[in-house]
Parts: structure tokens; C-alpha cells; sequence
């Protein structure tokens, strides 16, 4: 019997198997812990690139409403400068049919050449009657498509704001890129306002839906406050901007008028080609030369200038001509004694001006001397547009006025959502049966299971079980993800289900080469970025979903406490 115990004392066979045993352990253990932190190295991969995909998306559809407002802006200009284009016209027919014309009536009594003057004279009087049915016509045409394009950036200003802070345009970004990820609570707070008309939509303030679409307005004029709690009656400005149309009230001593007016005003007179805005053309039949003569006594110098611009009047002047298309051709007629003494001045001989003008009050004809006579010209002024805040308090903290919109997106990767039960409908596969059938359940003592955990802060102490720790449990489930008994955890597993991820988008301009350039609605070179997650008016929302967010700033700015 002792031979046998010394035997198998000395005998070293076997030894491998109880290695191999807990080695196998190990492994076992490495292996699990390397799937599951994989896997959810993944999910989060997966999550994550949904919310930059839905951030990045939302920031493209502001950059495109923003380039639209620069496009149709422009459309607009283009159609201001037409209809200067055409009163030139009638203003230099005025001039034609005025001088050459009359002159021609004379002339045609002359034998041999005076058909000619016959002819000249006609085609004049049929360029006058053309140009004068032509304008009105066209003006009011050209008036009504700029009315037109204001209503269809009101309407893409609309859609996008809905896009922003409704469900309907975030659903298919999101769950192409990751099937699983769930609207944050945060942007779905109140379910009754989601897919519903717009109107509707302005009530849900305090969610991220409201803090994204009041960044994209905020940029225009007009616009909501970046500061202000809510949006407003009127969050776009369309009734500000409407009362462009209303002669009654559309008044320049209004700053609200004043600044569509005189800028939009100001853009068409900037953009003007030479023949209109100056004239240009040969001696006589131009619109604008210059002719020197010398003659025995003296030098005669007559001045052909022209002009046309839109001009904004005070309510007060002349019973409210509110906006008006004016066109002018003059003719200045100047001598001096002898002949290149360029020390002596000129003296006006006599004057004669020809203008022409539309406005709110039909417009005149000014054909001779001062006065104005009544013509066939009613323009109702400037219409409304879309313009740019360009005022900035603190540009390089507030990235220059440029909109953000946050995405926040939750994934339920089986964690405990407080309920007093398992709140997953889909936990990630290799999690299942670690979370239910633990291989070595039961087959300790328990004593583990009693003992106390670590207390802080004077709080009640817990025992292992009840902070989340059981003995003989392998667990690498998300079920208690943060912590079992901590309060910002269980919010955090209640609202995220385990597992969250954040972007942000943001529309820019940017012009290349030109980085001092203000933003507006006139150039279309508004692109899309994403941008970093701190911006400052989400930090409120930043706190609140992620309670360490301050604390982790503080730090960062050397601040302990």
C-alpha cells in the first residue's frame, strides 16, 4: 500500500491534463473577451458611422437650401437688371425720337436726300411705340417671377426645416448605414409631433430637433435668435419679409424694409453692364459721347451721359414712389472762349434731359425741362428675398454664425433598462447564452455574493450582488453597463439601451482663396462638413446626455476641484 502512495508520488504522468485544464480556462476566457469587445468595437463602428452619415446628410441639405437662396437671389438680380435694361431702352427712344427725330422732320422736305430723313424718322416713331408696349409688359413679368422665386425659397426653407426636425428625412440615412440604431430620446421626446404638418413642429422646444432647425434659421436675417428659447410665430421671417408687397406698410423709414430694399437695390446697381449703367455707343445715336468743335470765336463741346438705377424713396417723397427704375439721357451743350485753353471754364449753353421712370405711382416720362408727365410705367418695387445675418458677436467662439445640427443615436445592445427586467429586443448574438446559462452557476459557496463591495461618500454600503458582482458568473453582457447601482448609469442604459454614439454636422461657406469673405445668400458656395462635437449651443444637450461631459471639461481647462 505505502509502495503505491510513494509510487504515485514520484509518478509525474498526468500533470499536463491539469495544466491543459486551466490553461484551456484562460483561453476560453481570452478568447470570449476578445469576441465580445470586437464585436462591440463594431457595433459602435456601425453606430457611429450612422450618426456621421445622418449629421453629414443634414448639413448637405442646408448647404443645398443655402446655395438655392443664392441661386434664385441671383435669378433676381438678373431680372432687376432687365428691367433697367429695357427703361434704357425707352429712355434712349425718348432721346432719339427727341433730337434726331425732330431733326428728321425737317430734313424730309429736302429733295433728293429727304426720303431718307422720311424713313429714319418712322423707324424712330416705330422703335418709341415698341419699346413703350414692350417695358410695362415686361417689367410686370419679370416682377411677378421674382415673386414666384421668393415663394419657392420660402418652400425649400420649409422642407428642410421639416427634414430637420421631424422623422421623416432621418430614417433612411440611418438605418441603411446601421439597421439597429435607434433615434436618440432626446430628438424623438414627444411622439405626438413627429410626422406631423409644420406648424406644428414649433412647440417641441428642448430637444435637439428644435436646437438644429433654430441653427439653420438663425443664420438668415430676420431669423430666430440663437439665444431665444424658441422659434417664434414667425421662425423664417416670411411675414417680415412679406410686407415688402404691402404698399401701405412697406416703408423706408422701417429698418425692417429698409435693409431689402436698399441692399437688394444696391447688388443690382453693382452688377449693371456699361450701356446700361453709364451708356456707351457712336456720336448721336449712343448713349453716351462726347463731341468737340472749334470754332472762330470759340470751342463748343456737347456731352451725351447717361444713367439708370434703382433708387428707394421715403414714403414722404412725392406721395410714395416707394422703389423705382430710373433711366435718364442728357445732353449738355458747353463753350468757352478760343480754342484748346484748357485754364478757362466752360459755360453752359442749355440743357436737355430725357428720363424715364417706373414706380408705385406709374412711373413719368421727363422729355423736357423739369417736368414729369404721367406715363404707362407702375412698378411695385423691390419683392422679397431671402438674405444673410452677417453680424457676428464673438465669430471665431461661435464659428462665424455657421449652422449645426447634433445627431445623437442609441443602439440596444441588451443592457438593463431599469424596468425591473430585460428591456432588449435583440441583443447581439455571442451575448445570449453568457447571459443566461453562466456554465459555472451555482457551483460556488456564495460567500462571495455577500460580502461587501467598496463604499464611498458615506453612502450605504452594498454587497457584491447587489453592486452587479456574483460569484461563479462569467458575465460579458452589456447588462449593467456603467454600473449597476450608479443613478447616471441606469439613465444612461434607460435611454441609450447600452450603447451610444454622436456627430455633428455643419454647413460652411467658403469661397477658395477668398476665407475673409462674409457668408450670404448671394454666392453659391455653401458646402458641408463634419465638425467637432463640442459646439456651444449644445453644450446644454451635451450635459445632459453625458452627465461626466463638464466635469471632463473642467479638467481639460486645468480646473480641479
Amino acid at each position: 500500500m505505502f509502495t503505491v502512495v510513494r509510487r504515485m508520488r514520484r509518478d509525474e504522468r498526468g500533470q499536463a491534463l491539469v495544466l491543459g485544464a486551466v490553461c484551456m480556462l484562460v483561453v476560453a476566457v481570452a478568447v470570449m473577451s476578445s469576441v465580445s469587445i470586437g464585436h462591440g468595437v463594431y457595433e459602435k463602428m456601425k453606430l457611429q458611422d450612422a450618426a456621421d452619415a445622418q449629421a453629414y446628410t443634414l448639413a448637405v441639405k442646408e448647404a443645398r437650401a443655402y446655395n438655392f437662396l443664392a441661386y434664385t437671389n441671383r435669378a433676381m438680380i438678373v431680372h432687376y437688371n432687365a428691367m433697367l435694361t429695357v427703361m434704357s431702352y425707352v429712355s434712349h427712344a425718348v432721346y432719339l425720337d427727341r433730337t434726331i427725330g425732330a431733326a428728321a422732320k425737317f430734313l424730309k422736305v429736302l429733295p433728293g436726300i429727304g426720303p431718307v430723313f422720311a424713313a429714319i424718322s418712322a423707324m424712330i416713331k416705330a422703335w418709341v411705340k415698341t419699346v413703350e408696349k414692350i417695358a410695362p409688359t415686361l417689367v410686370n413679368v419679370l416682377t411677378q417671377l421674382n415673386i414666384a422665386l421668393w415663394i419657392a425659397q420660402e418652400g425649400m426653407l420649409s422642407a428642410t426645416l421639416y427634414d430637420l426636425y421631424s422623422d421623416a428625412g432621418r430614417d433612411k440615412s440611418i438605418h441603411v448605414t446601421d439597421p439597429r440604431a435607434e433615434v436618440e430620446f432626446s430628438m424623438a421626446r414627444n411622439a405626438s409631433f413627429r410626422d406631423v404638418p409644420l406648424p406644428a413642429l414649433y412647440s417641441d422646444i428642448g430637444t435637439i430637433n428644435h436646437s438644429n432647425a433654430k441653427n439653420f434659421l438663425h443664420v438668415l436675417d430676420d431669423g430666430p435668435r440663437s439665444s431665444s428659447p424658441t422659434m417664434g410665430p414667425d421662425p423664417t421671417g416670411m411675414q417680415t419679409r412679406g410686407r415688402l408687397l404691402n404698399r401701405n406698410r412697406n416703408r423706408l423709414s422701417d429698418p425692417d424694409m429698409a435693409k431689402y430694399r436698399l441692399l437688394m437695390g444696391s447688388m443690382a446697381n453693382a452688377v449693371r453692364r456699361d450701356w446700361t449703367a453709364t451708356g456707351e455707343g457712336p456720336v448721336l445715336v449712343g448713349r453716351e459721347w462726347s463731341l468737340r468743335l472749334c470754332l472762330v470765336v470759340g470751342e463748343l463741346r456737347v456731352q451725351k451721359t447717361a444713367d439708370s438705377q434703382i433708387k428707394s424713396f421715403s414714403e414722404r417723397f412725392e406721395g410714395n414712389r416707394n422703389d423705382q427704375l430710373f433711366a435718364a439721357d442728357d445732353i449738355k451743350m458747353e463753350v468757352r472762349p478760343g480754342c484748346g485753353l484748357g485754364f478757362l471754364d466752360w459755360s453752359t449753353v442749355f440743357e436737355l434731359h430725357f428720363r424715364v421712370a417706373a414706380d408705385a405711382r406709374n412711373g413719368f416720362h421727363q422729355e423736357y425741362g423739369n417736368q414729369k408727365v404721367s406715363a404707362h410705367h407702375p412698378w411695385q418695387g423691390i419683392t422679397p428675398f431671402v438674405t444673410s445675418d452677417t453680424s457676428f458677436v464673438d465669430p471665431w467662439h461661435n464659428h462665424f454664425g455657421y449652422p449645426c445640427n447634433m445627431v445623437v443615436l442609441s443602439k440596444d445592445m441588451g443592457a438593463e433598462r431599469g424596468d425591473g427586467g430585460d428591456g432588449s429586443q435583440k441583443e447581439v448574438f455571442q451575448l445570449d447564452n453568457l447571459s443566461r446559462s453562466h456554465f459555472l452557476r451555482k457551483q460556488g459557496t456564495g460567500r462571495f455574493n455577500s460580502g461587501i463591495a467598496e463604499s464611498k461618500d458615506g453612502k450605504p454600503k452594498l454587497t457584491n450582488l447587489e453592486a452587479g458582482i456574483q460569484e461563479s458568473v462569467l458575465d460579458m453582457t452589456w447588462k449593467y453597463v456603467g454600473g449597476k447601482q450608479d443613478a447616471f448609469a441606469q439613465d444612461f442604459r434607460q435611454y441609450s439601451g447600452g450603447m451610444m454614439a454622436m456627430s455633428v454636422g455643419r454647413a460652411i461657406y467658403h469661397r477658395p482663396g477668398e476665407w475673409k469673405e462674409e457668408p450670404n445668400f448671394f454666392n453659391p458656395v455653401w458646402t458641408a462638413r463634419l465638425a467637432p462635437v463640442q459646439t456651444h449651443w449644445d453644450e446644454e444637450n451635451l450635459g445632459w446626455l453625458i452627465p461626466s461631459y463638464r466635469d471632463a471639461k473642467w479638467l481639460f481647462n486645468g480646473v480641479t476641484y
